[in-house]
């Protein structure tokens, strides 16, 4: 299969100097829909890798625009606010753990990453102001959030401030999950797969790499096999549905499947890949992309060659064709984590 060259062209149009758009009326910023913190925390990601592969001022400038919104979107108790409307009006006091685990993530990532070091000292500062509240999550997404976070972190700091001691915490709980919610054929963290599935076996796995507790890599290892037999079908990736998602005992949804799962679950198989050896992961990755490019349950592709962009699901009617900014960043961070073996085969 033929990968196009990366391009973010979409992230630039849908992004202004205060922050990315949130949502895309068709392949038009809908202004009207604001900003959140969780786009602009994955959005740094992406823009922090550009500008490492480029060097470009243009895209150190992308960098810094995400930075200034996460360091505005940070409360005096260094927690995080999330939506913000064009009128640059917070609409929450406080967002959600999600929103705490996604930023904490991106400032991790960007804490040890090749920006500037006068440009990373404010993700770091973001980070280690913010870790005091990670002992407070109980949602198994935001812990593994939080997690990458505290592995990107970990990559280029020195650890002051327990951040291993408390990953180690966080990554024990998820095993606990593991154990309270399996059962002969559900070997998961909870008993229901919905969005962002591939967040919390890619956690494990990179929690794995630096506690180095054989528990917590069996755990990574075992439910990513347990996602594998449940979302790659026949040769395709059939990401579950969000109009029911799929609760242990019943019936699975296959509508509407969202672009930022295929795009979490090539990233799981591309870290996997990487981490462990094993080829059978990188063809799995190339499935999961294959995804984006007509592979899937309704043939349609859901890359959008003109804008650059990505539409938002594939609906049983066909495409939604929105391409907001989720859709795009959480397809950039596919792309990037698979371009590093495009000329890998076998």
């Amino acid at each position: 299969m033929d990968h196009p060259d990366i391009s973010l062209a979409y992230l630039r149009t849908i992004t202004d100097h205060t922050g990315i758009i949130q949502h895309g009326f068709h392949s038009i910023p809908n202004r009207r829909l604001g900003y959140t913190t969780d786009d602009n925390s994955r959005a740094l990601i992406v823009a922090v890798q550009n500008y490492e592969m480029t060097g470009k001022r243009e895209d150190l400038d992308l960098a810094i625009t995400y930075i200034s919104y996460l360091h505005y979107a940070q409360n005096p108790d260094y927690k995080f606010k999330n939506v913000m409307n064009f009128e640059h009006e917070f609409l929450d006091a406080e967002g959600t753990q999600d929103c705490y685990g996604q930023t904490m993530w991106a400032c991790g990532f960007a804490a040890s990453s090749g920006l500037p070091e006068n440009v990373r000292i404010v993700p770091r500062k973001m980070f280690q102001d913010g870790i005091v509240w990670v002992g407070d999550l109980d949602s198994p997404r935001a812990k593994s959030y939080s997690m990458l976070g505290m592995c990107g972190y970990l990559q280029g700091n020195e650890d002051k401030a327990g951040v291993k001691d408390k990953l180690d915490v966080l990554a024990d709980s998820l095993v606990a999950a593991i154990r309270a919610y399996s059962e002969a054929a559900w070997h998961w963290y909870e008993a229901y797969l919905t969005y962002g599935n591939a967040i919390l076996p890619l956690a494990m796995l990179s929690a794995a790499q630096i506690t180095g507790k054989k528990e917590h890599m069996e755990a990574a290892v075992s439910t990513m096999n347990f996602l594998t037999e449940t979302v790659i079908i026949d040769g395709r990736l059939e990401v579950i549905g969000n109009d029911g998602w799929y609760t242990r005992g019943s019936k699975r949804a296959w509508f509407d499947q969202q672009a930022v799962d295929a795009g979490y679950i090539v990233y799981l198989y591309a870290r996997a890949y990487e981490a462990l050896g094993d080829k059978s992961y990188l063809e799995l990755a190339r499935i999961a992309y294959s995804w984006f490019f007509g592979n899937n349950r309704s043939g349609v592709q859901v890359y959008d060659p003109i804008t650059h962009g990505c539409y938002d699901a594939i609906t049983p009617w066909g495409l939604n064709l929105n391409q907001g900014a989720e859709s795009i960043v959480c397809f950039l961070l596919a792309q990037f984590a698979i371009s590093k073996f495009n000329d890998q085969r076998g």
